[in-house]
């Protein structure tokens, strides 16, 4: 049998616009020959709507949109997500089957993931039923919608036992094929130094998949076909994967962060499963991040302060391959801390991006600043303060060039967001300024440990300048200062935030962990700060509260999938 597995793009909320797409993708895999059409979870209202799915205007637009679907369904059988009212006042996550202009079965979701960034009992009730097959050219398949593919006791990765198994109980009722429709957010493993491992260690999620869909289908003895959505929502990145896992393990599919369809076939070989290395995912998730965000919240032009440092150069080149170089536009705002060696790297990598320039002048406000304190406080010297007047000074004239008539022409549009540069190492150590370089729209870093910046860097190859590579981190706001001194070199302190926070280890156990991770002079080093960087951990979660929203690239990111009250301690 051959099936169309269709990695779509929805945009949140817009049935029509979702429906048209469907339908235009289910017409090309007809005309490609497909015996079946599988879309993904929630393909019509979108994954996910979130508290938008309580408007009543738009569940009435989501039904009719589905039935208008159904009715333009041929021999060919369209399946897709969508969703209707339950009794309860939720919604049931369905997967209609719909066949010869009429809605032949429908399938509801049984198991629903409430853990990290998932609170799908909020809107959804699960179906406690088994749910029925569906006879097909010979075949009895049996449908399921995203988690409950991963609700198998020994292949699932989820947190959580559910205390049932949705596939097992298909294929004991004499399936001979499963699809199975996700809207599924991907992301790396949990950080480790490279050329470590850790029996603990957070695997990605496409090795997660890897183990799991071909894991399912040699353990039933039938095809498992996977369909899952593509783009990005907010800070969620979903790079698809879908595929067809044959019995003996073999792969067909995969093409990662690419909208279309992917056409598989039962009676085919396959090969082995295909990954790309940190570095290229990252890329080219971000990017994905970025493009999706600026499309759907209706932004075209982005504006960011280009330091001559690593996370910023990287910002800009991918800002620049996202929206192309007319409409970015990188700031120097050197002060009088600032060496002509920032200012240079910043304007060569603008040039060799093509994008757009600007340098101002951050001291004058600065010393405007330092000169009102100075008349209130008589008396008072050069400290912290004045380290964080630099940030804001910048953080305020980045933030006005988002208005400026002039800059709004140079960028052909005056729908222009400020981009955040900060990488998570920062971030977790609230190594940042409030409303200074911690404003902006969005943070494409923000879930990026700094060795996972360098990755990316190398990854970008020219686009961002080998000298910038090469030279020590520093924020410049202080005679001979480096981030690594004010912190901890990045090694230790990576190794010690992709333990505790990506992997979620116990603290009492970390001490013992980074063993694993480290060794020699750095394993003594990160051994004794540990109490430090955790101490940090904790108090700066108010500052990570107020930080835009990162792209989730990691197992565990700061915002919706970790909540730490503000008042614990």
């Amino acid at each position: 049998m051959r099936v169309a597995l269709l990695q779509l793009n929805a945009r949140l909320g817009d049935a029509e616009a979702n429906g048209r797409a469907l339908e235009a993708a289910y017409a090309a895999a007809v005309a490609a020959g497909a015996d079946l059409v599988l879309a993904p979870e929630l393909a019509i209202p979108g994954y996910l709507a979130e508290d938008r799915l309580w408007e009543t205007g738009l569940r009435r637009r989501v039904e009719a949109e589905s039935h208008r679907l159904a009715g333009l369904s041929g021999a060919v059988p369209l399946v897709f997500g969508t969703a209707r009212p339950a009794p309860s006042g939720r919604l049931w996550n369905e997967l209609w089957w719909c066949e010869q202009g009429a809605l032949r079965q429908v399938i509801r979701k049984r198991v629903l993931p409430s853990y990290d960034v998932f609170d799908e009992a909020r809107y959804f009730e699960p179906d406690p039923a088994p749910q029925p097959l569906v006879a097909f050219r010979g075949e009895r398949l049996g449908l399921s919608i995203c988690e409950d593919l991963w609700a198998d006791a020994e292949l699932g990765n989820a947190p959580v036992r559910y205390g049932l198994d949705p596939i097992a109980e298909l294929v004991a009722a004499g399936a001979t094929l499963i699809l199975n429709a996700s809207a599924s957010p991907s992301a790396l493993g949990s950080y480790l130094p490279p050329g470590r491992t850790a029996p603990w260690a957070i695997p990605s999620k496409d090795d997660q998949r890897r183990r799991l869909i071909p894991g399912l289908a040699r353990k039933h003895g039938v095809p498992v076909a996977y369909a899952s959505r593509a783009g990005a929502e907010s800070w969620l990145l979903f790079d698809g994967g879908s595929g067809l896992a044959l019995p003996d393990g073999r792969w067909q599919g995969s093409a990662p962060f690419q909208e279309g369809m992917i056409l598989v076939d039962t009676a085919s070989g396959g090969g082995a499963w295909n990954s790309c290395g940190d570095g290229a995912w990252l890329r080219r998730a971000l990017v994905t991040g970025l493009r999706d965000n600026l499309a759907k919240q209706g932004l075209e032009g982005l504006v960011l302060g280009l330091s001559g440092g690593i996370d910023s150069a990287v910002c800009a080149a991918l800002a620049v391959e996202a929206l192309g170089p007319d409409r970015v536009m990188g700031v120097a705002m050197p002060t009088r801390f600032s060496s002509g060696e920032s200012s240079a790297l910043a304007e060569a990598q603008a040039r060799e991006l093509g994008m757009r320039f600007l340098a101002l002048d951050a001291d004058a406000p600065f010393a405007g600043f330092a000169e009102a304190l100075g008349k209130a406080l008589p008396g008072r010297t050069f400290g912290l303060t004045d380290e964080n007047l630099q940030s804001r000074s910048r953080g305020a004239l980045v933030m006005a060039l988002t208005t400026e008539p002039e800059v709004q022409r140079r960028l052909g549009t005056d729908r222009i967001a400020v981009l955040t540069t900060g990488n998570k190492s920062e971030a977790a150590t609230g190594y940042f300024t409030l409303y200074g370089d911690g404003i902006g729209a969005f943070a494409p870093l923000g879930d990026c440990l700094k060795a996972r910046v360098y990755a990316v860097a190398r990854e970008l190859g020219a686009a961002v300048p080998r000298a910038v590579l090469d030279r020590p981190p520093t924020a410049e706001l202080r005679p001979g200062q480096t981030d690594e001194a004010s912190l901890l070199p990045y090694v230790q302190l990576d190794a010690i935030l992709g333990a505790a926070v990506e992997a979620q280890r116990p603290e009492e156990g970390l001490a013992d962990d980074l063993a694993l991770l480290l060794e020699g002079p750095d394993l003594e080093e990160a051994r004794a700060a540990l109490p430090r960087i955790l101490g940090l951990l904790r108090r700066t979660e108010f500052k990570r509260r107020q930080l835009p929203f990162a792209f989730k690239v990691s197992p565990k990111a700061f915002g919706a999938g970790r909540r730490i009250p503000l008042t614990a301690v």
